[in-house]
C-alpha cells in the first residue's frame, strides 16, 4: 500500500503542472497591448491627446476636450508626426 501512495505521487505532481500550465494560457480575445490614439487640436501639435482605443470595431474613436468630442486617430510608425489610422472604441470585455 505504501508503495502505491508513493508512486501516485509523480503522477498527482504532472497533474498539477498541466492544470497550471491551461490556466495561465489566454485566450485569443486577450490583449494586452492598448492601440493608442491621438487627437489633433491644433494643426500646429499634430496628435497631442492620448486616448486608448482598438484596432478593430465598427465606432469610431474619440476622445472628449472640453465639450468638443474629438476623433482619435493611431500611427502606423511610432515615429510618424501626423496621425492617419482609423481607430475604434476599445472593447470591455
Amino acid at each position: 500500500m505504501k508503495n502505491f501512495k508513493q508512486s501516485l505521487i509523480p503522477l498527482g505532481v504532472m497533474v498539477l503542472g498541466a492544470v497550471a500550465a491551461f490556466a495561465s494560457q489566454s485566450g485569443p480575445e486577450s490583449k494586452f497591448v492598448p492601440e493608442y490614439g491621438y487627437a489633433t487640436i491644433n494643426p500646429s501639435m499634430p496628435c497631442a491627446e492620448r486616448v486608448e482605443c482598438d484596432d478593430t470595431g465598427s465606432v469610431l474613436c474619440t476622445v472628449l476636450i472640453g465639450t468638443n468630442s474629438h476623433t482619435a486617430y493611431g500611427k502606423e510608425n511610432p515615429n510618424d508626426s501626423w496621425c492617419k489610422k482609423e481607430l475604434f472604441v476599445k472593447q470591455v470585455n
